[in-house]
């Protein structure tokens, strides 16, 4: 063997080696953003169902009938009563998912019903069925076209979040 030969493979050795480094090294940034991104998408996903619950059990309030014996202490177009269940029910799925809601919402929502509850005594309300907040329509009202609001830029957000394609050598940081 002459040492050009020797020289020549040597140098295709060397060549090899770092053409595969830099492919592994490629497909590490692809398949690492590829995670990310799917990462973001989940986590809007969850965002959006989140609010939508949310949302669906608001308007389910609502839209809840008031029966005769309540039209003494409700009136139905400015007065909502939440039954005991309904309320647990928006305390706990908001405990439950604080990652997907955002804490500012629900303070600022139950501050905000706290100065409208009829305060009555526990068997009285037991009576009911429920609390009653004077004069908070308005309030749920507000609060359900907030969350339309938000679940529609969230959902804007998810196109464009399903429309990034990473490039293979630009790292994509998304906000996980």
């Amino acid at each position: 063997m002459n040492t050009e030969l020797i020289i020549t493979m040597v140098v295709g050795l060397v060549l090899g080696c770092w053409l595969t480094i830099a492919g592994i090294f490629i497909y590490k940034i692809y398949d690492e953003n590829r995670y990310k991104k799917r990462l973001a998408v989940e986590k809007l996903i969850r965002e959006i169902e989140a609010r939508n619950t949310l949302n669906q059990k608001i308007i389910e309030i609502l839209n809840r009938p008031i029966a005769d014996d309540d039209t003494a202490l409700i009136n139905p177009q400015s007065d909502v009563k939440v039954p005991f269940y309904d309320y647990n029910f928006l305390k706990n799925y908001s405990s439950m998912y604080n990652l997907y809601l955002p804490t500012y919402y629900l303070n600022t929502f139950f501050k905000k019903l706290s100065h409208y509850l009829a305060v009555f005594d526990d068997e009285q309300d037991l009576k009911n069925g429920g609390y009653i907040f004077k004069e908070s329509r308005p309030i749920f009202e507000n609060f359900s076209v907030e969350i339309t609001d938000d679940i529609e830029s969230k959902k804007r957000e998810l196109n464009k979040a399903k429309n990034i394609y990473p490039a293979l050598l630009k790292r994509q940081h998304y906000d996980i």
